[in-house]
């Protein structure tokens, strides 16, 4: 029989009466007792009652309360969305129903700011003025005076909502607890059983209007705000909110609420809030111990039942400052769950081994100074001329998902985090099976002791550093903006001393690190604070590196691919140096041209590759003064010449090409750029001598620029090429590689005899017209006489020198 069937005729059920006990099976229904008065009562349950197996309670306008116990045995409870049982009730036992609602408990989802900010403003109030100064005892007895009224006052607006909660996932036991949308305020921590799905509904959390990104004329993105016509609103309806600044009321909205203030600190500086070590949601957390439980579980290795989803959380910093979000014990599903103004989203404990870690379509956002140490932060509260003002110190660091422990079957898919002060935004510990995939990430990432990681499709931004010691990850087809770090830092401490081991296995695969061209000195992406290097590792590895290249782009902007190659940076450790040396991984940066598309790093940087370079000749090349790209040296006349190197070591390359000189940082003839112009150069899609055998623009380009004007201020640069028609200086650097200081713009001695070259392990193959007269060749390379003027037909490098034969 279904819910209407049995409201139907509800008329012909029995009113529940507690004193006269019920029948197995029976169907009873709960409404208002009238009292002497003729005012309605609630039923009232004073003792403990055992209601019979297999009853059902229909509530129909009445509400169970008192200070006594029900035990349901089986029973099936029908329903309104309205408080059905007292505060003070004890509901347990066995009950049915299809989902669980936390306002049969009293649950508010109509809270108001005046509500939310009613403790804070009273203490504040209460406090020592100018107009009226107090002594400090008299001022702490004030504060605490205004907190004990505040707080009564906030219990009898049943502003907290954590207990209704709680009892309404005990109710459930298994199963949804379902939160229709609203505000919800909670002064303490919701603990989550195993089996429950906490469900919201989803909401737009935005006024009515459509952000897109589209395309000016000068095919640059900019951002385009739409207000959406009547009848067009994201949820659908033809009739739009009475408010349209509270349209993010369509969901279901979670505020935390802090009723340990005035707020106090731990030995840490750590603020002390009322909630559980400042997670706002404890999953699967051992709210029943007895000898058949774990200490710290409830549900020992748990599949992934558990669920929260649909849900907005939102916290005042202010007010409830190192505010977490959910600390999971055990498997877990977090779907469409956004956290805002949180130091953390979801954490889970490191001593635990747990498989089927699921959190998809979330988002975290937290604000500037959402942490903060020794800083003094100014907050309005109601009148704009209020000021607020106090001290928090928070020292600790956070990862917005901090998903530690073993365990497999860890799924990581389509999250968003938008970051600022967090220390990090993803890390992953122990895992033994992981896919991360198509995420937005805005801050550092890390990944200790993992094996079996797939980190695909994602985009990070914000110039992170991805930080990995002892595992086995395979990265592909990501975005990563480049910042002031090296994108990916690969060490592991513990194989300091050793010799050949091999800690972390790493595939970097058809992945871009972008430098952004463009950025002034507002910008925390400055092109002159930009790491020249992508890839910072102290050796202890297997780095296969596959079709993964620096490309440069300005902001916002669409348009052709830039390729260049990759730059390592060796760390070289000393024991008993807190530091390691930092210095440039020649052997890989000065042949990145060809190592970034296909090579492998062994222990002790040993360089596994085999390449051919089939024509050396001459490159072609041009450049001018350009709308483009903005120049951030002084304004002037330079002065620029290029050379093509091959394999710098063995200074195989080409003469110098003289550019010309150009005037750079003249406001370009286009008004709508309206800054400096930079040079572009040219290098062509055809811009060799020789047959169309070519690399396809795969070279170091080494430029050289001078002032016009004498020819001083002397720097070279070296631009690993793969692939790119155009290379853009902007004065500090080209694509990110830096320009160096010189005593002056001489060309390199370069062997320009050399017309191919084949890399096999650490020697070459060559072909040549003449035998090479400079350079730092290897015993056993060899170059082919292709020339007339000799008739050996070859020379072999030997630890004599060259031979002829």
């Amino acid at each position: 029989m279904t819910a209407n069937e049995f409201l139907a005729g509800i008329e012909n059920y029995e009113k529940f009466d507690p004193s006269n006990g019920t029948v197995e099976g029976k169907t009873y229904v709960v409404v208002p007792t009238t009292t002497e008065t003729d005012k309605d009562s609630d039923v009232v349950i004073n003792g403990h009652i055992t209601l019979a197996h297999n009853t059902t309670l229909i509530f129909a306008g009445g509400k169970i309360s008192g200070t006594g116990t029900l035990t349901g045995d089986n029973t099936r409870l029908i329903a309104p969305i309205t408080q059905i049982f007292g505060e003070d009730i004890t509901v347990d036992g066995i009950w049915e129903m299809d989902r669980a609602y936390p306002q049969w408990f009293g649950a508010r989802n109509d809270i108001s700011n005046n509500e939310f900010w009613h403790l804070r403003v009273a203490c504040e109030a209460a406090k020592s003025t100018k107009e009226n100064p107090l002594a400090p005892a008299a001022e702490k007895d004030n504060i605490e005076k205004a907190r004990d009224a505040a707080l009564k006052n906030l219990k009898a607006w049943k502003v907290d909502s954590s207990d209704a909660i709680n009892k309404a996932m005990k109710l459930k036991h298994a199963g949804e607890v379902f939160l229709p949308k609203g505000n919800y305020a909670i002064c303490k921590t919701l603990k989550v059983p195993y089996g429950i799905v906490l469900r919201g509904e989803l909401g737009d959390y935005t006024n009515n209007t459509i952000t897109r990104w589209i395309t000016d004329e000068n095919n640059k993105l900019k951002k385009d705000i739409t207000q959406l016509p009547d009848g067009d609103y994201p949820l659908g309806g033809d009739t739009p909110p009475d408010n349209l600044t509270s349209y993010y009321k369509l969901g279901t909205i979670i505020r935390p609420l802090n009723t340990n203030y005035p707020l106090t600190v731990d030995s840490d500086g750590t603020p002390i809030t009322s909630f559980d070590n400042n997670f706002a949601v404890v999953i699967n957390p051992n709210i029943h111990p007895n000898e058949y439980h774990n200490e710290a579980w409830e549900h020992q290795f748990p599949p992934a039942f558990t669920t929260i989803r649909d849900i907005h959380f939102t916290n005042f910093w202010t007010e409830t400052p190192s505010m977490r979000g959910i600390y999971a014990i055990g498997g877990i599903k977090i779907e469409n769950v956004t956290w805002s103004q949180f130091v953390q989203a979801v954490a889970t404990p490191d001593d635990m081994y747990c498989d089927g870690k699921t959190i998809i379509n979330c988002g975290f956002n937290s604000s500037v100074d959402c942490i903060f140490k020794d800083f003094v932060f100014e907050t309005s509260v109601e009148e704009s001329e209020e000021i607020i003002k106090r001290f928090a110190q928070d020292q600790k660091e956070y990862y917005a998902f901090d998903l530690n422990g073993l365990g497999d079957n860890l799924y990581f898919h389509r999250n968003h985090m938008n970051m600022n002060e967090i220390a990090g935004g993803l890390k992953l510990s122990k895992s033994n099976g992981a896919q991360i995939s198509c995420n937005i990430i805005n801050d550092n990432i890390a990944f200790y002791d993992c094996k079996g990681i797939s980190f695909s499709a994602n985009h990070c931004e914000d110039g992170i550093q991805v930080k990995i010691s002892n595992s086995q990850i395979d990265f592909s087809g990501n975005y990563f903006h480049k910042g002031p770090k090296p994108t990916f830092l690969i060490r592991d401490n513990n194989a300091r001393g050793s010799v050949n081991v091999q800690s972390s296995t790493i595939t970097l695969q058809n992945n871009s690190l972008v430098f952004l061209d463009h950025e002034d000195e507002s910008s925390k992406l400055y092109i002159g604070n930009i790491s020249p290097y992508d890839i910072q590792t102290d050796g202890y590895l297997s780095l296969s590196i596959q079709n993964t290249y620096r490309y440069r782009t300005p902001r916002n902007a669409a348009g052709s691919m830039h390729g260049c190659g990759l730059a390592i940076l060796k760390e070289i450790w000393t024991i008993g140096e807190p530091e390691p040396e930092l210095i440039p991984f020649t052997e890989f940066n000065d042949l990145s041209y060809l190592l970034s598309g296909s090579s492998l790093i062994k222990p002790n940087f040993h360089i596994v590759h085999n390449h051919v370079v089939n024509n050396t000749q001459f490159f072609r090349a041009s450049a001018m003064a350009n709308n483009n790209i903005v120049w951030f040296l002084e304004k002037g006349a330079y002065h620029y010449r290029m050379q093509t190197i091959w394999d710098k070591k063995r200074l195989i390359g080409s003469s110098t090409l003289t550019l010309g000189d150009f005037n750079l940082g003249e406001i370009g003839s286009n008004p709508n750029m309206g800054k400096p112009q930079g040079l572009l150069l040219n290098i062509g899609a055809n811009s060799y001598d020789g047959p169309s055998d070519g690399n396809g623009n795969q070279v170091v380009i080494r430029l050289m620029r001078a002032r016009a004007n004498g020819n001083t201020a002397y720097h070279s640069i070296e631009i690993p090429v793969c692939g790119t028609r155009f290379l853009y200086d902007n004065g500090l650097s080209v694509c990110g590689f830096k320009w160096k200081q010189e005593t002056s713009i001489a060309p390199l001695t370069v062997n320009t005899m050399i017309q191919s070259i084949h890399f096999v392990g650490d020697n070459v193959v060559c072909k040549g017209t003449a035998c090479p007269t400079v350079g730092e060749w290897t015993v056993g390379d060899i170059v082919y006489n292709t020339g007339s003027a000799s008739t050996n037909a070859m020379w072999i490098y030997t630890a004599n020198g060259w031979q002829a034969r």
